[in-house]
């Protein structure tokens, strides 16, 4: 029986398997890992663990938590958000205390926030939670927050303007947890309720709620459910056309230079609109005009310099190209100058602190962004220290403290929360480009012979089936021819497997300069190569194999013996339209089995 060395059929990947998973809930992909991990602790069998099983979970913590490691993190996560209602209910109750708030709304409000923790709470312990599409209940807590922020706002007063400011963790959790179109859903329903709130509160109450006033805070609100569709949109062009001439002319014809003012336009539709809003407030007598020229003025004059550094290219000399940080430093300029100009709006411009950090979410680091949200609070803290120094009677001390306070309570856990997105973004981009590597592995392993790396016999009959169908349409005829290799026992018995593995690699290499761009070879099996030539007739077939005849007779087979020439014999077929892929192997096998007969060394047609 003859010793041939068969394609090595090593297919193995050491470590964890590989599998694709698509999202279990509602959330987010990375709001629950990606797999469940099968837990030796928890479950009685082996595998990669999740984190929280790593360590001995105490008996206090599965009492409150659950013994579920998936449960446990969704409770987790509700009692987080609980403790910050817990923050808010203190904030109320403080400004009740000292006359700021009615007393009994603010104890009513009090009593559902702490009924909506509970409420979440018992769901999520006792695993009703899972009759749900999302066992999370993302949604329902995103809601929830969201109305009874619009039901304070209703008898916030003056504290309303930092009431509003509470909207923006609500919005930015909902956008990380969610899947684009709730993150849509969720917006709409925050902008059409806080204008419903507004208009109800002019026309019921015109002297505490001017409609100038309420028309600036619905106008910032807008700016941030807008921003939010934007980023959950996907990006479109034209790709013909005037549309398409006047975005090359405003965009540029580079992607990545593209997406980055298309960004950024964002970003100045917002200066645009906050200076429409800061020249009502200039009519109305509510900003002196000079001070709101002048913030006009610089607010337009950013808008114009950062545009031309993006259209014109100068950007790119710079570490990072998108320019988010200098944009951030110099949008948080704009909100306190803002704020020192307003009057009695002036809370309203708070809230812009939150969309300024948001927008730099995407492109700035942890480290950037917790720089960013200490710049907004020293910066705004001590503006409002000042206007409290300088205009008491117009920035009183415990107002100034009250929205302080709130921009404590929402600026850091914003930071928090883009830094978290941040790491998870690199962490998800790895994965990404581990998983591509292992793709492309898989699929040259799929398609190549690991020895010679030539197509695979699998891969070649899909390439032959193509290539029938191609010269069965367009009357072109191919060639098909098996090659064998001459006393390849031989070498194998006399020098070594190795030797003969190298013969295989030379063989092929050899093969592939002698083809044409348009032929196919690949390893058939042991020494065994099967050629395509297309669009050629049976003699231009055997013309073409008599000259990789003369190279393979002439060229040294092995780096280690020199001297070590091999022969190959070749049946040759050409294709016909009657026949299938099969017959026309068929009668080249047989066509190469007569060459042997023949004394080998030398090609048959058949």
């Amino acid at each position: 029986m003859a010793v041939t060395n068969t394609p090595k059929k090593h297919l193995s990947v050491v470590g964890a398997p590989l599998a694709i998973h698509g999202p279990a809930t509602e959330a987010a992909p990375h709001a629950e890992p990606l797999t469940a991990p099968p837990v030796a602790a928890e479950t009685g069998t082996t595998g990669m663990a999740h984190p929280d099983t790593l360590r001995q979970v105490g008996p206090l913590t599965r009492l409150v938590l659950g013994d579920d490691w998936k449960q446990r993190l969704r409770t987790r996560r509700s009692l987080m958000g609980g403790f910050n209602y817990l923050v808010f209910i203190v904030l109320l109750n403080l400004a009740a205390r000292y006359g700021w708030l009615p007393e009994v709304p603010v104890h009513q409000v009090s009593f559902v926030l702490l009924a909506m923790v509970a409420a979440f709470y018992t769901l999520l312990r006792s695993g009703l939670n899972r009759q749900f599409a999302d066992p999370s209940l993302t949604m329902p807590q995103m809601l929830l927050p969201a109305t009874v922020t619009a039901w304070v706002y209703t008898f916030g007063g003056p504290l309303r303007d930092g009431v509003l400011l509470m909207l923006a963790p609500v919005l930015l959790f909902g956008f990380r947890n969610l899947r684009p179109g709730k993150v849509r859903l969720l917006s709409g329903y925050v902008l059409a309720l806080m204008g419903g709130v507004m208009v109800w509160l002019v026309h019921t109450d015109p002297q505490n709620h001017d409609m100038g006033g309420e028309l600036v805070r619905f106008m910032l609100v807008a700016v941030v459910v807008v921003t939010l569709w934007q980023y959950t949109s996907n990006d479109t062009e034209e790709s013909s056309g005037v549309l398409h001439a006047l975005g090359v002319m405003l965009f540029t014809d580079d992607a990545r230079q593209r997406l980055r003012i298309q960004r950024y336009m964002m970003a100045a539709a917002n200066f645009v609109i906050c200076t429409i809003v800061l020249a009502y407030a200039v009519s109305t007598g509510a900003v002196e005009a000079r001070l709101g020229w002048w913030l006009g003025c610089y607010m337009m004059a950013n808008v114009g310099v950062f545009y031309a550094l993006l259209r014109s290219g100068l950007n790119l000399h710079f570490a990072d190209p998108s320019l988010t940080l200098p944009q951030i430093m110099v949008a948080l300029t704009c909100v306190v100058w803002s704020y020192a100009i307003l009057g009695e709006s002036r809370g309203a411009a708070l809230i812009l602190l939150a969309l300024i950090l948001m927008f730099g979410m995407f492109n700035l680091t942890a480290k950037q962004t917790r720089m960013a949200a200490f710049f907004a609070l020293c910066s705004q803290g001590l503006t409002m220290l000042f206007m409290a120094t300088l205009a008491p009677d117009r920035y009183p001390v415990r107002q100034e403290m009250v929205n302080f306070l709130f921009a404590c309570t929402s600026l850091p856990t914003i930071s928090v929360l883009s830094g978290q997105l941040s790491t998870l973004r690199h962490r998800l981009q790895s994965r990404k480009d581990e998983l591509a590597e292992a793709l492309a592995r898989i699929q040259t392993l799929a398609t190549r012979d690991e020895l010679t790396g030539l197509f695979n016999r699998r891969h070649m009959m899909e390439t032959l089936a193509l290539q029938k169908k191609f010269s069965d349409k367009g009357g072109r005829i191919f060639c098909i021819g098996i090659l064998d290799i001459d006393h390849f026992k031989h070498v194998n018995d006399t020098h070594g497997h190795g030797v003969g593995d190298e013969v295989l690699r030379h063989f092929a290499q050899h093969a592939q300069s002698v083809m044409r761009d348009s032929d196919v070879i690949a390893r058939w099996g042991g020494e065994e190569f099967l050629l395509m030539l297309t669009d050629c007739r049976l003699d231009q077939a055997e013309a073409g194999l008599e000259r990789l005849r003369e190279v393979i007779n002439a060229a040294p087979m092995a780096d280690t013996i020199p001297g070590l020439r091999v022969t190959f014999s070749s049946g040759l077929t050409e294709q016909r339209y009657e026949e299938t892929i099969d017959q026309t192997i068929e009668r080249a096998d047989q066509a190469l089995y007569r060459a042997k007969r023949g004394g080998r060394n030398r090609t048959v047609a058949g």
